[in-house]
Parts: structure tokens; sequence; C-alpha cells
């Protein structure tokens, strides 16, 4: 495996890690008006092939946000915002630890 390779991939694992983030600031600074453009792209039970696969791609790439989003309902709105802010420092600090773990552990591997 090249230099350039594992860049990309880094690349890869930065932007999914930022995105997850990101919705998920998003989710807390919108609430209602994000999730509701969310629910549209997720089936609560889907049937075909192609909602279980849409579905899967939304959670995927964007779920973090509404699903902790969706564990905090039963509190307060005040308890609800305080717990997802916690939740996206907590989730940022994991995401750096997450990457420079798989950076290390990928160039440890293939250079």
């Amino acid at each position: 495996m090249t230099l350039e390779t594992m860049e990309l991939i880094e690349f890869f694992l930065i932007y999914y890690l930022g995105v997850q983030v990101m919705f998920s600031i998003l989710v807390f600074l919108l609430g209602r008006i994000v999730l509701d453009v969310f629910e549209t792209g997720v089936y609560e039970s889907p049937k075909t092939v192609f909602q279980r696969t849409l579905t899967f791609v939304t959670n995927t790439f964007l779920g973090v946000g509404p699903y902790l989003n969706k564990k905090f309902l039963k509190y307060s709105f005040l308890k609800r915002k305080f717990f997802m802010l916690l939740s996206i420092v907590v989730q940022i600090v994991a995401s750096i630890i997450v990457y420079y773990v798989i950076k290390n552990l990928l160039r440890a591997i293939f250079l």
C-alpha cells in the first residue's frame, strides 16, 4: 500500500467522522428542522431492498445525532440540550482518538 492510498483512507475517515459530528451539532442547534429532513430518508420498518438500503446508508452516514436525540427525548428540553452538548464533546474526543488509532495502525502495518 502506498503512502497516497493511506492518506486517501485517512481523508475518508476524517470525512466520515466529521460528518457524524457536524450532523450531531446541527441536530443540537436546529432540532426538529433537521430531524424532519433526516426522517424522510429513513423508513421505520423497511420492507423492500431499496428501502433497507436507503435506511442503512442514511443511518450509517448521519445516524449518531438523531439516535442520541431519540434517546434523550425522555428528558426535559434543557436536560436534553445539555446531554446532547455533552455527547457532542464526547463524540469529538472519541473521533480524534479513533482517527489517530487507525492512522497509526495503518502506518504500522503498511509502512
